[in-house]
């Protein structure tokens, strides 16, 4: 019986090409042609100004936690705990309190209701996760964040090219973090992108992605002393990497039509159980367009989701449970966080199943994987 992998690496066919002239070029380190290039190609891709290409979503958002951190005062950020380890680390490492807020039940995206109970005078910024090629409610945070002065921050790890009502997610708020992990749908094997709003700062964040130097400047003659001017790091990627990237970023609609149909065969498909509510899955709302990124389904028990998971493992088709919570991890008990501090996101977690989806599979392959989803319900 055939293996279905959960992902395969998305390849073109024209990586080589490109890395074959960045050695031709003799450029390797970095922030040269083919940085410049991806830059380039998500600014009109995404109707943006600032782009900075990262060597992963983790650094995009290690750069915006230096950017907000003031360490004169008590700053707190409200953010998801169902949601990868980066997404917490970059701004505990700064320094931050971590306020963990609550899921919906029904998209696993942050709830609007509880995080408007979590502001305080210290609130900093809220970061909103979209979750699998869907969105979060990012219109509703947006106001919340305006009302009260506070930044938004979009980790869009999961959502590169996705858009609602014509506005790229990732662009609603005041700073936008993407991957493009092999894991995702575009990738360099490792790397990722920050696109930052307010153009006051931007020479800021441009200095932290430059180790935390003014060496840009010098290099466009704006400057005439290399200099250390912020707390910084090595946050970009060599022309190795961007060269592989801008390979994948041309081949974006071919990307994004191949997941669609395999995401679309799995709707049609699961309709039926969704109907009988044996499980469950999310609509996309009125006006967005997503770029399929994951295809996730909610049980109504944890014992029914590892009956299914493990039986679908039985049949050589790898599908995966999501995050494991932050707030009821080693770490977040560390922080004083117990399991039924957010009894919503504890409970729900164990209900979540990713099925396979990659641009390597077939139609036939979503059937079957559906058939037997429907076999483990009803066994």
């Amino acid at each position: 019986m055939k293996p279905i992998k959960f992902n395969e690496p998305f390849m073109t066919g024209q990586e080589l090409k490109y890395i074959q002239d960045v050695f031709e070029q003799k450029h390797f380190y970095g922030n040269g042609k083919y940085t410049k290039l991806c830059a380039d190609f998500i600014k009109t891709r995404l109707a943006v100004k600032n782009v900075l290409i990262t060597d992963s979503c983790t650094s995009a958002l290690e750069i915006v936690a230096l950017l907000l951190r003031n360490k004169d005062v008590n700053q707190e950020v409200i953010l998801p705990s169902y949601t990868f380890s980066s997404t917490a680390s970059a701004f505990a490492r700064a320094g931050f309190k971590l306020v963990f807020a609550e899921v919906d039940d029904k998209t696993m995206m942050l709830d609007v209701n509880d995080v408007k109970k979590k502001i305080t005078g210290n609130t900093t910024a809220i970061v909103v996760v979209h979750y699998g090629g869907h969105c979060a409610d990012i219109k509703a945070f947006k106001n919340i964040c305006d009302d009260n002065d506070i930044k938004l921050v979009e980790d869009a790890a999961q959502a590169f090219d996705c858009f609602l009502d014509d506005t790229a997610i990732g662009t609603f708020g005041d700073f936008g973090c993407f991957s493009f992990h092999e894991t995702k749908n575009l990738h360099a094997g490792l790397s990722g992108a920050l696109v930052v709003k307010d153009d006051t700062i931007i020479n800021r964040a441009t200095h932290i992605w430059e180790r935390g130097t003014n060496r840009q400047e010098v290099l466009k003659g704006l400057a005439n002393k290399y200099s250390w001017v912020e707390i910084g790091g090595s946050f970009y990627p060599t022309e190795l990497q961007t060269a592989f990237l801008y390979a994948q970023l041309t081949h974006i609609e071919h990307n994004r039509v191949k997941r669609q149909e395999i995401h679309n065969e799995y709707f049609a498909n699961l309709s039926i159980l969704r109907s009988d509510d044996l499980l469950s899955f999310p609509d996309f709302p009125v006006g967005f367009k997503s770029n399929y990124h994951a295809f996730y389904v909610l049980f109504n028990t944890e014992e029914e989701c590892d009956v299914v998971r493990e039986y679908l493992n039985e049949k050589f088709i790898a599908a995966y449970i999501g995050y494991v919570p932050l707030h009821s991890s080693p770490v977040g008990k560390s922080m004083g966080y117990l399991e039924d501090s957010l009894p919503i996101t504890e409970q729900m977690s164990k209900r979540v199943l990713r099925l396979p989806l990659h641009n390597n599979m077939e139609i036939s392959d979503v059937k079957r994987v559906s058939e037997i989803v429907g076999e483990s319900i009803n066994a």
